[in-house]
């Protein structure tokens, strides 16, 4: 059994697509690792539901609401036949002091969406402050 068939077999799930893992607003206990499928990230901007991200094979996802111990800041869809790693506050903890790799690899990630984010509302920002002149 390979590696990855044993993390599965452990903490794995098939979800089907349509499937809603959580919505906005809602309490965090776990992240997710995907395996092989897609999912949709959305969140709530004033009345309407803006897509934030589509993630695939090798992403993860929910890692603030576990990491802060608060609520999800997004809704997460299955939007492809989906074996996601659903992972525990416990696991996680285990997970990362067993291994420097992976707790390199997540921070790295973390860095890089922080860094896009940084852009992306500094192009919001610019463009707020041309419409204001």
């Amino acid at each position: 059994m390979s590696k990855d068939e044993q993390l599965f077999w452990k903490f794995g799930k098939d979800f089907p697509k349509g499937t809603l893992l959580f919505h906005e607003g809602d309490p965090g206990r776990e992240m997710f690792i995907i395996q092989k499928g897609k999912v949709q990230v959305r969140k709530r901007v004033g009345s309407e539901e803006k897509i934030l991200a589509e993630l695939g094979d090798g992403e993860f996802f929910g890692e603030m609401a576990l990491l802060e111990g608060m609520n999800r800041s997004a809704t997460v869809e299955v939007i492809e036949n989906s074996k996601i790693l659903v992972i525990n506050p416990v696991t996680f903890e285990n997970l990362l002091k067993g291994n420097l790799e992976i707790a390199v690899k997540m921070l790295k990630k973390m860095a890089s969406r922080l860094r896009d984010l940084d852009e992306h509302l500094g192009t919001v920002l610019l463009e707020s402050q041309k419409e204001c002149k």
